[in-house]
């Protein structure tokens, strides 16, 4: 980490924060500033999760930060990469935190300077709270960290020290392949916890339902408490890749509908044995790779 003596979070709240925070439980000594806003610098600044607010993009000035971490919303990064590249000085890295990245590293190609270096990242963590008011160091333990092939070898390299060091485990893709595999595993889910919960108010006895719900509700309605303003770009950037995983689950959630008004639960029985081997598969591919973490 001793390459990146200044580090500028753009976006500081529960990823962005918790970012900083698990530098500093590595050993970073380096600078931390935020940017973005006015509320969120001010109470990372407040609570010790950065150690400056970064004023230079205001001011029309060059950022002299080696490394330029987005953790703003989707929007939010595709604006900052637009109309604030230029301002990044040469040899800095630039490297975002956005759920989908097709639209994320086709803009930063477009809009970042020769000598900038960008690499586009995900990481596979987080929480239905945002703010940096729920930042914490721990948030990437153990986590996958998925960073986009291409651009300079060394500095892939780097940051992939970097992510490691904060306790995630790294894997390399292409931003399609990343797009496609995010919206079964993280944008799908999202949408069944909502339309889940949302149910819950269209249903006849729903304040005797709402009594009775306990763990299973709960763990499988979680999600549905993400704020729109975060999704709404997640939905817009993927669009078209989660509406054919939806269309998969329809069909999926269909014909098991087909085969219980026949009374055929065969149909059931090898969708749970289907959803074991897949739970078991997916455990495996897990906690593959951290054995030296």
């Amino acid at each position: 980490m001793s390459e990146f003596k200044n580090i500028v979070i753009v976006g500081c709240g529960l990823i962005g924060g918790s970012f900083a925070l698990a530098l500093r439980r590595a050993g970073y000594s380096g600078r931390i500033a935020a940017y973005g806003g006015t509320r969120s610098p001010r109470i990372a600044l407040e609570r010790g999760v950065v150690n400056d607010i970064e004023k230079s993009f205001d001011r029309g000035e060059v950022c002299d930060a080696d490394l330029v971490y987005l953790a703003a919303p989707i929007g939010g990064i595709i604006d900052f990469l637009r109309t604030r590249s230029t301002q990044i000085k040469r040899g800095a890295l630039v490297t975002d935190a956005g759920s989908t990245k097709t639209e994320v590293c086709r803009v930063a190609k477009e809009s970042i300077p020769e000598g900038v270096h960008f690499i586009g990242g995900h990481p596979m963590a987080g929480s239905e709270q945002t703010g940096v008011e729920y930042a914490r160091a721990d948030l990437f333990d153990r986590a996958t960290y998925v960073l986009m092939r291409g651009g300079d070898g060394n500095r892939v390299s780097s940051l992939k020290s970097i992510i490691e060091g904060i306790g995630a485990r790294v894997i390399l893709t292409e931003p399609e392949a990343h797009d496609r595999a995010v919206a079964l595993v993280s944008h799908l889910p999202q949408l069944v916890a909502s339309s889940l919960a949302a149910l819950h108010l269209a249903v006849e006895d729903r304040d005797l339902a709402q009594q009775m719900a306990a763990t299973g509700w709960l763990d499988m309605t979680r999600l549905a408490g993400s704020s729109w303003k975060i999704w709404r770009d997640i939905i817009l950037t993927n669009q078209t890749n989660i509406s054919d995983r939806l269309g998969l689950l329809i069909a999926e959630l269909q014909s098991l509908k087909d085969a219980l008004d026949a009374r055929d639960l065969n149909r059931a029985r090898e969708l749970f044995e289907e959803a074991n081997r897949a739970i078991a598969a997916q455990r495996s591919v897990r906690y593959r790779g951290f054995e030296k973490l």
